[in-house]
């Protein structure tokens, strides 16, 4: 019981190094029409990664994205996404570039390599369909990353390319940070400090309480 509670005590605060954190895509990709299928876009994310630290986990999640025009006799659209490892922020942290709408992934013909990783590309079926998903970065994806990361002091880009044109929920990325600070978090450090000697008083009060018995 006592071992329980020192390790229930080092839980709760260690669980305090943990914590995500969620990064809304510009107004520029939100909204009616947004993403145009002429254009490709680059969204440049900055993360403030300390000395010691690295992304442990990552998601990129796309929120009710609609289908609203299409440029082939099918009518259907895709649309293409990549970790670019480029340090290019934008007007308000897009960049936009003319693609005129050519099939296929327009920044797989601007990077190539280990500067582009693809995370895949999302197939709307007809005008009007309307989509909701996610790409959780594997381990491989998230050492490309922190790679890029490091190469431009905390900044990688977000590559989309919609073929046709699109309506937008929302856009979202999502991470979490492990690892030892070079500077300690005084709020986490006072945290862990209190609930350690908190722990350890109780263990104290225990082991007095059961001597009095004996």
């Amino acid at each position: 019981m006592k071992k329980l509670l020192l390790l229930s005590t080092i839980t709760i605060g260690a669980t305090g190094l943990l914590q995500a954190t969620t990064i809304t895509a510009p107004s520029s990709l939100i909204g009616v029409n947004t993403l145009q299928g002429v254009d490709a876009y680059s969204w440049g994310i900055n993360i403030p990664v300390s000395s010691g630290q690295e992304v442990t986990s990552a998601e990129i999640t796309f929120t009710g994205i609609e289908l609203t025009a299409s440029g082939n006799a099918q009518g259907t659209g895709t649309i293409y996404t990549d970790l670019l490892n480029s340090k290019t922020v934008g007007p308000g942290g897009v960049t936009t570039a003319y693609d005129g709408d050519a099939a296929g992934d327009y920044w797989a013909t601007q990077y190539s390599g280990a500067n582009i990783t693809s995370l895949g590309s999302e197939f709307f079926k007809s005008v009007g369909t309307t989509l909701t998903w996610s790409y959780i970065l594997t381990s491989s994806e998230l050492t490309a990353l922190n790679t890029y990361l490091t190469d431009n002091k905390g900044v990688f880009n977000i590559g989309i390319d919609p073929d046709c044109h699109y309506t937008v929920g929302n856009i979202t990325f999502t991470y979490t940070e492990s690892g030892i600070p070079s500077v300690p978090d005084v709020a986490t450090t006072a945290f862990l400090l209190v609930f350690g000697l908190a722990g350890l008083e109780l263990f104290r009060r225990q082991c007095v309480a059961a001597k009095a018995k004996a």
